[in-house]
Formats: structure tokens, sequence, C-alpha cells
């Protein structure tokens, strides 16, 4: 089996051509984060070493140096067959998008089967290696639209709210804490905090409801994905938060327990971000964005009903909604 993508061969070609990481990472329109990611990925995949640590200019490794004339000719006849596939038919705009961590895409099918039958189409991309810093893709280049959850002020970019969704907390089934209406900072400081990533991200549960307490855990785990957080949840194993729409379509695979935040629960406000200049009318940002707004009241909709399961007065799913 090939353990190598081809952004993986694109990112030896880019290290090898240039002076640093950070010009490597301008090359691929990815932030030098990302590409640092990238290369620990594709050592990982491969278990060798692609570069050599310690020296004041980016250098393969022997490995590296094997893979960059495979990486070079890969990369250039693919380019040429492209090429002339684009000559013989008309071309769909492309629009990249990135998404942070605890969207829960609920909002993607309905995108991209909008934007397939609108009268002048647009393909909707998702680039997933970019989900811890979609802002830093936008300002990269490398993606067109970053879904957020917080609006982003900068004279660079234009912010437009999507969808409103909570933030909740995500405990195993029969926990003592899940007997509450809701949990506060200070009720995840006891046992294991689990992540699908230990650094900050913008409009997280850090930024929004543990740095205002002035509390924040202790023992943090990192679980890597969505659903690597939510089946050592359902273990026992920790508790987390997330927003109710990426817990959703897990629901029906673990009996979890949701709970507010707070006694008045904590929204997200999700927004779409592009940079300036971008949403001209009719042209592709401008049509995503628009049908990501119409979407994304779709979306609202299945938050309300998740929701509502809470509500005095609403009916009750034991073991499933707080």
């Amino acid at each position: 089996m090939v353990r190598l993508e081809l952004r993986h061969l694109a990112m030896i070609q880019a290290v090898a051509e240039s002076r640093t990481l950070s010009e490597a990472a301008g090359k691929l329109q990815i932030t030098p984060s990302a590409l640092s990611h990238r290369i620990k990925e594709a050592e990982r995949r491969i278990g060798r070493k692609l570069l050599e640590r310690g020296t004041d200019r980016p250098r393969l490794s022997e490995t590296g140096v094997l893979l960059l004339p495979v990486a070079t000719r890969c990369l250039r006849e693919l380019a040429e067959i492209e090429r002339g596939s684009v000559a013989e038919q008309p071309s769909i705009p492309a629009v990249r998008i990135a998404a942070s961590t605890i969207s829960g895409y609920q909002w993607l099918p309905g995108l991209m089967k909008a934007t397939a039958n609108l009268d002048e189409p647009v393909e909707v991309e998702v680039a997933g290696d970019v989900s811890l810093d979609p802002v830093g893709a936008l300002r990269a280049g490398s993606v067109d639209v970053a879904v957020v959850p917080v609006a982003v002020r900068d004279e660079e970019f234009r912010c437009t709210a999507i969808f409103r969704d909570e933030m909740v907390a995500v405990l195993p089934p029969g926990h003592p804490k899940a007997r509450r209406k809701w949990l506060d900072a200070r009720d995840f400081l006891d046992e294991p905090y689990v992540t699908d990533a230990t650094r900050p991200e913008a409009g997280r549960e850090i930024e929004r409801f543990f740095r205002p307490s002035g509390v924040q855990p202790s023992d943090v785990r990192s679980a890597g994905a969505t659903e690597g957080v939510l089946t050592l949840v359902a273990a026992g194993l920790g508790l987390t938060i997330l927003t109710r729409l990426s817990v959703l379509p897990y629901l029906g695979l673990a009996p979890l327990e949701l709970r507010p935040l707070g006694p008045r629960g904590l929204r997200v406000d999700w927004h779409a971000v592009y940079r300036r200049g971008s949403h001209v009318q009719g042209a592709p940002v401008a049509r995503v964005v628009d049908e990501l707004k119409r979407v994304g009241a779709e979306v609202e909709g299945r938050v309300d009903l998740c929701v509502g399961a809470r509500r005095p007065g609403r009916s009750r799913a034991k073991g499933t909604f707080g």
C-alpha cells in the first residue's frame, strides 16, 4: 500500500527548493505550522525521517533525497495530464473551505448539493489538514473560506454569520455529574479532560469557558479526532466539551450524556470568513457563502431540536440529551 499522498510529495519538492521552511510553506500556500504537521505526518506514515533537524537551511534526509526525483516526476506528469484535461472540457470553479475541528460538518452535504445544482455550479473542496488553524490557511491563501466559531475582526477579511450552535459538556452514561442541570468550569478539574487538540483554538472552550472562570483542566489528554474523543468519553476515561452538532452523528453509536455549560448555556455563532474582494456578486466565493447561509438555517434547526430536548415541557431522550 502506498502511504504517501500527492500533498506529501509536493511538500518534499517545496522543501528541497526553499531556503527556509517558511518559504516552503508559502509555496504550498499553507502556514508554517501546517507544514510542520504535514512533515511529521509523512514521516510517521513511512517510519523514516524526511528532514535533517538542527540545520540552518532545510535539508532532506537520505530518504527524502531518494523520494525527491519521484515526487518531481509524479507532480510534473500529473500537471501535464491535468492541463490536457482542462483544454478538453469546460472548467468548473472550485472553492476550498477549511473548517474548525468542532464544526461537525453537518452543513457540508447540503452545501455540496446546493453549489453543484446552481445555474453556474461551483465545486466545494474541504482542506482537512488545516482544521486547527483555518484562518491561518485563509491568510496564507491555501483556502478561500474559513468556517470558524467566532467572528474574525481583521481588515483583510470579511465575516458572515451562518448558523448558531451550542457548546456542551459531554459525559459517559451514568456519570454522577450527569444528574446536574448544568456544569461549570470547576466540574472539569478533578478528572481527565479529553480533547482533539491541546493547542488552544480561537472561539473554543479554553478561550470562552475556562479562561473567564480563571481555571482550566490540568490532566489534558489528546485523542486526535472527534471520534477518538467521544470513544474515550463513552468508555469513562474522561470528560470533554464539544458543540452539539459535532456530537449528534455519534449519539446513535455511543450512549453519551450532554449538559449545558453554565445556567444559560454557551452559545456558538459560526461564521464564514473570506478575503475582501473575493465576495463580488456572482463570484464563486460569493455563491458558496450565500449557500452556506441558506444551508446554515437548516443546520440551526437541527440544533434547536437538540436543545429542545432539554427544555422544560419537551420530551426527553434518556441517556442521550440532558
